[in-house]
């Protein structure tokens, strides 16, 4: 809520503070030395009555095609993640560049964002939580949508409450969406999958079908793997925060989740992403102890030649619904991350 609430912000302030020219004052010192962009699903419009936190994680196909021409107009170079190892040893008289990542792994990247990319010939990320295309992960956020979507009330019980909720207003459900979201997000520790189950199953919603429907599957994974533009990375197995896990789960997330795409797409994978951007030193440790060369997060900033010398923690420029060029024009010069960041110029 706290994002949405701070993009919808932006939003409203982005003409003024953009008219104001102060971007222009802040390039200097916070454009850095590019971006790395994340996004997530590649879809058309859709009409149908949504929940505002999924309009964060969607962009248009026209959109993605109306984002790369914002970079081509200014003359980025457009880059993979594999071009981190030459940037780093060279980050002098560079033009600005920009990399693309899509976290998760929705079949919609295949196909309405690749054949973009394929069109402008753009290299791309694609981080796959391997439990989606094997079926074993949960979409939940978009089955709590659904459901809420639907229903004028919500009975139900949860780790021995019972909760009975109006449902009817666009208000009750951006709501009710929000309180059942923390609530099993809190519940992320310990038979985490079998809470989540339990509470859809009260409604007797098929967890898995979603997934099924809405994931890439392993031979759309491999054929996009043996597209030179295409980087497949990993984004654990289930899609959990790995703070709240244990050091033997965090463990098992990261590395297993490597080890199962390269399976599939018989391939060195060696770039990460932390799921929901949750993350510590013992993350970082682990991934320090890798093969994998890279790690992203969800902290809001452009890439500096500092962040370079940290590569398990570079921060992205989020990209969906809600950002306007205006906005873009904010993020890349540097004054939405400096004011994020409190005049911050590196943040890990």
């Amino acid at each position: 809520m706290k994002k949405y609430l701070l993009e919808t912000a932006a939003r409203f302030l982005a003409p003024p503070l953009y008219y104001s020219q102060l971007h222009q004052l802040t390039r200097p010192a916070f454009s850095g030395l590019g971006h790395i962009l994340m996004l997530h699903r590649v879809v058309p419009e859709s009409k149908s009555l949504r929940i505002h936190n999924h309009k964060s994680l969607e962009i248009t196909p026209e959109y993605l095609e109306q984002l790369i021409m914002f970079f081509k107009k200014r003359n980025y170079h457009f880059c993979s993640l594999n071009d981190l190892d030459s940037i780093t040893a060279n980050t002098n008289n560079l033009k600005k560049f920009v990399i693309f990542t899509l976290d998760d792994g929705y079949v919609d990247n295949y196909e309405f964002a690749w054949p973009v990319f394929k069109k402008h010939n753009i290299p791309f990320t694609i981080y796959v939580a391997t439990g989606l295309p094997d079926g074993t992960a949960i979409l939940w956020w978009y089955l709590l949508e659904d459901l809420i979507v639907k229903i004028k009330q919500l009975d139900f019980n949860f780790e021995s409450k019972a909760y009975k909720l109006a449902n009817e207003s666009i208000r009750q459900k951006e709501s009710n969406f929000n309180l059942i979201r923390s609530l099993l997000t809190a519940a992320m520790d310990g038979n985490r999958a079998d809470r989540i189950k339990e509470f859809f199953e009260q409604f007797e919603i098929p967890v898995y079908e979603i997934t099924n429907a809405m994931s890439l599957s392993w031979s759309q994974i491999a054929e996009l793997s043996n597209d030179p533009l295409v980087t497949i990375g990993a984004h654990t197995v289930n899609h959990y925060p790995l703070r709240v896990l244990s050091d033997s789960e965090s463990r098992f997330e990261i590395i297993e989740s490597g080890k199962r795409i390269e399976s599939q797409i018989k391939k060195s994978v060696e770039h990460f992403c932390y799921p929901i951007g949750s993350y510590g030193p013992r993350e970082v440790s682990i991934l320090n102890e890798s093969v994998y060369k890279t790690a992203t997060t969800i902290q809001m900033a452009n890439l500096m030649a500092e962040n370079l010398r940290h590569p398990f923690t570079l921060p992205r420029i989020m990209i969906n619904a809600l950002t306007t060029e205006k906005i873009l024009t904010l993020q890349v010069n540097g004054l939405l991350p400096a004011i994020r960041n409190k005049f911050r110029k590196v943040v890990f």
